[in-house]
């Protein structure tokens, strides 16, 4: 027995063209602002804020006895592009950081920001997309009945939101890798060995994935507006073909069949 699969009739998406108009502006004004923010995102260092306890740290190379109640930290903030840290014994500085250079870290907060050289080849082909998809939504509202463009900066924004999805979905995960329970307390009367907090970079980043996606449900809302439009004008513009040889077709039988009954006639008068 063959298993019945439900149909709905599909329902024309019925737009004005003032408000189409409207809502490719929209599309321009979020694609605008999610390429804004991904490269402020992008090429700012504030991702990430780390604190890591130092806990075999002797200062002034001293050795450290019990009765030492000091907790030492290694403070670093971790970006694409540089690497900025401090300890006791260091100053705060920053290193450029070299994605093709890979040494054994000596801590966690190292380990950490090697694990997340990952995520940022993502962060740069999600910068590509958004100034590619940003351009398709220019040429989409500036042309006076863009479609095509429509249809290439829906899938275009709709890839980026997917790029920028998969470059937040790797950085948070590698920072879980590395840092696994070191978050957590061994006791209730313990400190955690390893704090941290997202920078705004990269709440940015987040940011410019709502907005890409939202620019690609604009785009792809007005692209299935025309699209109907086309089709239902496509098939009315046939309807009325048909109907206009239907009735030519009618017309001339109808002089034909006027024409034998006059032929008919004279020939019985």
């Amino acid at each position: 027995m063959m298993m019945v699969i439900p149909v709905s009739s599909h329902k024309l998406i019925k737009i004005r063209k003032v408000n189409r108009k409207n809502l490719t502006k929209l599309a321009l004004r979020c694609s605008f602002a999610a390429c804004t923010v991904n490269l402020v995102g992008s090429f700012s260092n504030h991702w990430l804020y780390t604190s890591e306890v130092l806990q075999y740290y002797q200062p002034n190379n001293t050795r450290r006895d019990s009765s030492d109640i000091n907790v030492y930290f290694k403070n670093a903030t971790i970006g694409p592009f540089k690497f900025c840290w401090l300890d006791p014994a260091t100053p705060y500085h920053c290193v450029p950081v070299s994605y093709l250079q890979y040494e054994d870290p000596g801590d966690v907060t190292t380990s950490v920001q090697q694990s997340m050289r990952r995520s940022f080849p993502l962060m740069i082909m999600g910068i590509v997309l958004d100034v590619l998809g940003f351009c398709l939504s220019v040429l989409s509202y500036r042309l006076p009945n863009p479609y095509k463009s429509l249809l290439f900066a829906s899938i275009v924004h709709i890839n980026t939101g997917i790029v920028n999805f998969a470059c937040i979905i790797v950085f948070m995960s590698s920072l879980s890798k590395e840092v696994g329970n070191k978050i957590y307390p061994a006791s209730e009367f313990d400190e955690p060995l390893f704090h941290f907090h997202y920078g705004f970079s990269f709440l940015l980043i987040k940011a410019s994935f709502l907005l890409t996606e939202s620019a690609a449900a604009f785009s792809i809302v007005v692209y299935m507006a025309k699209r109907d439009e086309r089709t239902f004008n496509r098939y009315k513009l046939k309807s009325l073909l048909t109907f206009a040889m239907v009735g030519q077709v009618y017309h001339e039988l109808y002089k034909l069949h006027d024409c034998s009954i006059r032929y008919n006639f004279q020939i019985n008068s």
